[in-house]
C-alpha cells in the first residue's frame, strides 16, 4: 500500500444524524479489484453502490445522475467505448448508525419549518421547504459508512478493442491494473518496466483515463423518521405529514430527472438524453397533425385582474380566439395561479384629542400595495379525428429563457415559424407556411404534462399509464397515458411551478448533442413573503383527540377537545402569560394623556385663581336675603394682586 493512501482518512460523522453513529472494530485492511463495465446502464457510482442497489423511489435511476455515470455514457456513445474500473481501498472503520439518533439541529429545524406549514394548512410552502430539504441534504439516509481511503481509475477503451479480444476478457483487466500500478509506481510485478504487447494495445485503444483519490465520504443524509423520539417537537400525525411531503419532493426530483426513451445506441431511434428505455426503440411512427395552442385568464381577487392577466392570455391564430379549429380537441395541459402586489400611495387625515377640549389633525402619506391574483390554464389543440390536409400548424420546436430550441440552438424559431407563448415563458414556434416551413418542420406526436395525459397515444384503459404516470403521477385523473404515440420520443418543454410540460417528435428526428443537465429542486415558486405562519399550540386529530403544545418545552401534551373546561383553561392561559407590546404601548400612552390632563388642569386652575384679585366675601345666605329687600348694591373694593 501507497504509504499517502494511509494518510487518506474518512472523518466519521454525517449532516443530518448528528451523534447517531459509533465507531466498529477497528480493521486496519487493504483491497484492490478491476471490473469491466460494458455499457453506461450497467454503472454503478464506486463510492454509492448501495444507494445505486436500493430499489426505493424509481430504482432503476439510482445513481444514474452522478458525474461518473454521465461521463460514462457520453464516452459509451460518442466514442463507441467499455469502461474498466481499477481500485484500490484502504478501510479503517465500520460506521454504523445507532438505533436512537438524534438529528442535526440544522436539519431538525427545517423539519420543523415544514411541519408548522403543514399544521397551518400551507400546503404549498411545505412543499417548497421540503425541495429546499432535498437540495441541501440529498434523497437517501447512510445507515452505514466505510471509513478509509481509495484511489480509482477509469478507463474509456474503445468497444472494437474488446470486441477483438472477447477470448481475453481477463487479459483486458490485468492491463487495467498494470496501467493503472504502473501510473502510481507502486509493488505488484505487473509494473515491470517492459509492458506485454496486450498491454501496449490497451493503452493506444483507450480513450479516456480518470484516476479520482477520495478520502472522504458521499453526503446523502437522510429524511427518514421512523424514529419518533428523535423529533419530539412534532406530533406523530404531523411527523406522518412531514414525511409524506419530503417524499413528495423526492419524487419530484426524481420526475424531472427522469428521460424516457430509446437507450441503444444502435437503434435508428436512439434517444441520447434517454436515461429509461420506455420500449420506443422499436415501432413505426405515424403521422399527426397540431392545431395549435391557446392560453385563457381570468382573475381571482383583487382589482387588477383584466390588466394583469394580458401577459397570459394568447389566442390560438388559427381561430382567432380561445378554441381550436373545427375537428380538433382543447387538450388542458396545466393551470397555475399568479399574484402580483401593486403599490399605490395614499393620504388620510389623522386627529386625536389634544388641549383637553380640542381635536389635532395632520395628513399622513404612505404607499398601499395591493394584491391581484389571477389563474391561466394552457390548451393544446390534438387531431382525435380525421381532419382536412394541411388544416394545421407545422412545429417548430420550442423555447424558454432556459433552454434553446433544439431545432435551431438559441432562443429563436426558424424561418417561416412565429412563436404562441404559454405560462408566460414557453415559446411554442408555429407555422401555416406550409411550402416555405415544411423543411424546418418537426413530425409532432402531441403534449402531456403532470397533470394531463396525451390523447394521440390513444385512450388509457388496455395500456400502460407510461412511466411518469406509473411511479409518479398515480394520483392524476387523466383519461390518457402520459407518454408519445409509438415511435415517439418525449422531451422536456417546460417546468411550471414544479409541473413539468412534455411534447414529443419523431424518436430519432432530433438528436441532441448533449446529456440533459440534472436539476436541482426547488422547483415550485417561492411562497409569497407576505404569508405569515402563527405558531400551533392546539392540534385536532381523529374524533376527540387532540394535542396541545406546553409552553416553554415545545413539547406536546394530550387533551380531550370535548372537555369545554379544559378547552377553556387552555386559551385562558395563553391570554394570560401577560400583557403583549401593544396593550403596553396603550397603557403607556392612556397614563401620559390622563397625567398631562391633570397637570395642564392644575396650571389652568392657578392662573385663573391669581387673576381674580381681591373679592368682597359674601356673607351668610340668611343676611344677604334680608339686605337685598333695601336694595343695597355690592361693588368690588379693589383689583390689586396679592
Amino acid at each position: 500500500m501507497v504509504p499517502w493512501l494511509w494518510a487518506l482518512l474518512m472523518v466519521a460523522g454525517v449532516g443530518a444524524l448528528e451523534d447517531g453513529f459509533q465507531a466498529c472494530k477497528r480493521a486496519l485492511n487493504g483491497g484492490g479489484e478491476c471490473e469491466l463495465i460494458e455499457d453506461w446502464l450497467s454503472y454503478t457510482d464506486a463510492f454509492a453502490h448501495s444507494i445505486n442497489a436500493e430499489a426505493s423511489f424509481l430504482g432503476i435511476l439510482n445513481g444514474k445522475f452522478s458525474s461518473g455515470c454521465q461521463e460514462t455514457k457520453t464516452h459509451n456513445v460518442y466514442d463507441q467505448t467499455v469502461t474498466t474500473r481499477v481500485q484500490v481501498r484502504h478501510h479503517i472503520y465500520s460506521v454504523k448508525a445507532q438505533p436512537a439518533f438524534t438529528l442535526h439541529p440544522s436539519f431538525r429545524h427545517q423539519l420543523l419549518a415544514i411541519g408548522n406549514q403543514l399544521e397551518n394548512n400551507h400546503s404549498q410552502a411545505a412543499m417548497y421547504l421540503a425541495e429546499l430539504l432535498v437540495l441541501n441534504y440529498g434523497t437517501h439516509v447512510l445507515t452505514r459508512l466505510e471509513a478509509g481511503a481509495s484511489l480509482i481509475q477509469e478507463d474509456q477503451v474503445k468497444l472494437t478493442f474488446l470486441q477483438d479480444k472477447v477470448a481475453e476478457k481477463a487479459s483486458i483487466t490485468a492491463s487495467a491494473s498494470a496501467t493503472f500500478f504502473g501510473k502510481i509506481n507502486v509493488g505488484i510485478g505487473a509494473a515491470a518496466q517492459v509492458q506485454d504487447e496486450l498491454t501496449k494495445s490497451y493503452l493506444e485503444n483507450t480513450v479516456d483515463s480518470r484516476i479520482e483519490s477520495r478520502g472522504s465520504m458521499p453526503f446523502y443524509p437522510g429524511i427518514t423518521l421512523q424514529n419518533p423520539e428523535a423529533l419530539p417537537e412534532l406530533l406523530a400525525p404531523t411527523a406522518k405529514r412531514v414525511t409524506a411531503v419530503v417524499d413528495k419532493a423526492i419524487h419530484l426530483y426524481y420526475a424531472i430527472n427522469t428521460h424516457p426513451g430509446c437507450v441503444k445506441a444502435d437503434a435508428s431511434n436512439f434517444n441520447f438524453q434517454a436515461n429509461v428505455d420506455d420500449g420506443s426503440c422499436l415501432g413505426a411512427s405515424t403521422n399527426f397533425t397540431f392545431g395549435g395552442v391557446f392560453q385563457e385568464c381570468r382573475g381571482v381577487s383583487g382589482l387588477d385582474g383584466e390588466e394583469m392577466c394580458q401577459p397570459y392570455s394568447t389566442q390560438n391564430p388559427l381561430t382567432g380566439g380561445f378554441s381550436c379549429p373545427e375537428g380538433f380537441t382543447p387538450i388542458p395541459l396545466h393551470s397555475e395561479e399568479r399574484t402580483a402586489s401593486k403599490p399605490q400611495a395614499e393620504c388620510h387625515e389623522q386627529c386625536h384629542s389634544c388641549w383637553l377640549f380640542f381635536s389635532c389633525c395632520h395628513k399622513e402619506c404612505g404607499v398601499r400595495y395591493y394584491s391581484t391574483t389571477v389563474r391561466f390554464t394552457a390548451y393544446w389543440c390534438a387531431a382525435t379525428g380525421p381532419v382536412p390536409q394541411d388544416s394545421g400548424f407545422l412545429f417548430g420546436g420550442l423555447y424558454s429563457a432556459g433552454e434553446e430550441n433544439p431545432l435551431t440552438g438559441a432562443h429563436a424559431c426558424p424561418s417561416y415559424f412565429y412563436p404562441l407563448s404559454l405560462f408566460g415563458g414557453l415559446k411554442v414556434c408555429v407555422s401555416d407556411d406550409y411550402e416555405m416551413g415544411a423543411r424546418f418542420g418537426l413530425p409532432f406526436g402531441g403534449f402531456f404534462s403532470c397533470q394531463a395525459g396525451n390523447p394521440l397515444a390513444g385512450p388509457l384503459k388496455g395500456q400502460s399509464p407510461g412511466l411518469l404516470q406509473d411511479f409518479f403521477y398515480q394520483d392524476s385523473d387523466t383519461a390518457y397515458p402520459m407518454k408519445c404515440p409509438q415511435g415517439y420520443s418525449q422531451h422536456k418543454a417546460y417546468l411550471s411551478d414544479g409541473c413539468q410540460i412534455l411534447y414529443c417528435l419523431q424518436a430519432g428526428s432530433l438528436f441532441a448533442q448533449k446529456l440533459a443537465p440534472i436539476k436541482l429542486p426547488p422547483f415550485l415558486r417561492r411562497p409569497s413573503p407576505s404569508v405569515s405562519v402563527a405558531e400551533t399550540i392546539l392540534v385536532l386529530g381523529e374524533g376527540s383527540q387532540a394535542w396541545v403544545k406546553l409552553q416553554g418545552s415545545g413539547r406536546w401534551r394530550p387533551a380531550n377537545v370535548t372537555d369545554e373546561r379544559e378547552m377553556a383553561q387552555l386559551f385562558q392561559a395563553q391570554s394570560s402569560m401577560g400583557p403583549t407590546g401593544g396593550a403596553v404601548a396603550g397603557t403607556s400612552v392612556a397614563v401620559t394623556l390622563v397625567l398631562a390632563a391633570a397637570i395642564a388642569g392644575a396650571v389652568y386652575g392657578t392662573r385663573r385663581y391669581k387673576s381674580r384679585g381681591y373679592q368682597e366675601v359674601q356673607p351668610p345666605s340668611h343676611l344677604a336675603e334680608e339686605q337685598g329687600s333695601y336694595g343695597s348694591t355690592t361693588m368690588s373694593l379693589g383689583t390689586g394682586s396679592a
